[in-house]
């Protein structure tokens, strides 16, 4: 009786994302979530848990589900979790250009994503993030023109304007993907709040190349490293350990790959070399 409980609210769920009804769509992401913490199934609670509350918040609609989740946390570290957290302790031995450099190797591997998501309707400008990645790197080392400051400043506020709309949770734009499950753009909230990590690193890069960085914010922001595991599409596709998908474990090992570099200070040559490369990668 459970299972075919839970079997009637996805389908209930995928009618309402389809009809774009996102108050239906919040109220049946509350409803699984409950069902599959009730199963014991603390992940899918926590996905599903979170994709309500960052709808519900996006409604102006108040739902608390966050003691829910940090409860279920609590219980079961999720892997990205726990990733973010290896970042914040490794970020302590790093100074402010490695850090820098470790969030912008991590924000070059959406390149290739950004691209393809580029293609669907209100989100035609994610394409110019290899533009930005190319201001940002050579920012590291040379002053930039002061009129890319305007170009970076327009490119920041258009992404973070989308990321905060209910186009993100528009399940009818998917990005196709051969042998595998869709991509949608929601998959890059990973739970509620990695789209702001992602703004957040942005602006930090921003900031330092043009000698504005607050040194606090940087500290709180560098989880962002992480993003590019982007659990949210493996734990909405896929039943399995997230820590067995080969994307994933991919991931990690850039992850603290970068990490082991740009403690080592390499020099521009090589580091912009590594950008280039990463910018041909598709995460998923």
């Amino acid at each position: 009786m459970f299972k075919q409980d839970l079997e009637k609210l996805l389908v209930l769920l995928e009618q309402a994302q389809a009809e774009k009804k996102f108050k239906k769509v919040a109220k049946y992401y509350l409803k699984i979530g409950k069902a599959y913490k009730k199963q014991g199934k603390v992940l899918k609670a926590i996905y599903y848990l979170n994709r309500s509350s960052c709808l519900y918040v996006k409604l102006k609609q108040q739902y608390k589900v966050d003691n829910w989740v940090e409860e279920l946390e609590n219980e079961q570290e999720p892997y990205e979790k726990k990733i973010q957290r290896q970042v914040v302790e490794k970020s302590s031995d790093l100074n402010t250009l490695q850090k820098m450099q470790w969030m912008l190797l991590t924000m070059s591997r959406f390149c290739v994503l950004f691209q393809h998501i580029s293609n669907l309707p209100d989100f035609e400008g994610f394409g110019k993030l290899d533009n930005m990645i190319d201001y940002f790197a050579r920012g590291l080392y040379w002053k930039p023109d002061g009129d890319k400051e305007y170009e970076i400043n327009d490119y920041g506020e258009y992404i973070n304007e989308v990321f905060l709309s209910l186009v993100m949770n528009d399940y009818t734009k998917k990005v196709d993907i051969p042998n595998q499950e869709s991509f949608v753009p929601a998959d890059l909230e990973m739970g509620n709040f990695e789209t702001y990590y992602f703004i957040a690193a942005f602006v930090n890069l921003q900031s330092y190349i043009f000698d504005k960085l607050d040194e606090e914010d940087l500290d709180m922001d560098i989880q962002f490293v992480a993003n590019g595991i982007l659990a949210d599409y493996y734990y909405r596709t896929t039943d399995v350990d997230i820590e067995e998908e080969r994307k994933i474990q991919e991931e990690t090992e850039r992850i603290f790959s970068d990490y082991d570099f740009v403690k080592e200070e390499p020099d521009k040559e090589r580091f912009l070399e590594r950008i280039e490369k990463y910018k041909k990668i598709m995460l998923i």
